[in-house]
């Protein structure tokens, strides 16, 4: 009798000892695929989790990145809600410079070689267009209007509009939509 309780003892403490040794071994998609996560992202079940202002498979991607690049435009333009015109155009689009600035982008229209510049930044596939004070030097005149506005990638497509007030014909709304060149 002693001999059963011994040898029943014992094969409990085995399979205890078993199950807490093989429960450690828990399988590890991230050591498997030997994930590599960029810019401080850190790796969960196989996938990389980024940090704010990246993205992409290996967190490889600043959020800005992907808007660069000049598109093939009709540009609107509405001034105090009548529409003047309609015309293709160049919206160029420029991801900020250094590694600071992932949201930030700068974009220009190339139009009869008149060109304004404008800041934005960038939150997923969405634009916005802060208030800010632009010069407008192209009449003999220099004129100072604010523009604020907001817009959207998708895919290859872009949609920005700009709202502007000017100190002469009041308000004005300019709308690019358009694809991107391809290189």
């Amino acid at each position: 009798m002693k001999k059963i309780s011994f040898l029943t003892g014992f094969i409990i403490l085995l399979l205890f000892g078993a199950a807490t040794y093989f429960s450690g071994c828990i399988h590890d998609a991230c050591v498997a695929r030997n994930i590599d996560c960029q810019n401080n992202g850190t790796c969960r079940d196989g996938d990389c989790i980024c940090p704010s202002g990246y993205e992409g498979d290996s967190c490889q991607f600043k959020v800005n990145e992907k808007f660069e690049g000049c598109y093939k435009v009709i540009r609107t333009g509405f001034i105090n809600d009548t529409i003047p015109d309609d015309n293709d155009d160049t919206l160029c689009i420029r991801a900020n410079a250094g590694n600071s600035d992932k949201f930030g982008i700068t974009f220009f229209s190339i139009r009869d070689s008149i060109v304004f510049v404008y800041k934005g930044t960038v939150n997923g596939n969405f634009i916005t267009v802060p208030e800010q004070t632009i010069l407008d030097t192209t009449n003999a005149v220099n004129i100072l209007y604010t523009v604020s506005g907001s817009g959207s990638l998708n895919g290859k497509v872009v949609t920005i509009t700009l709202n502007s007030n000017w100190p002469i014909i009041n308000k004005s709304k300019i709308t690019y939509g358009g694809t991107k060149y391809e290189e």
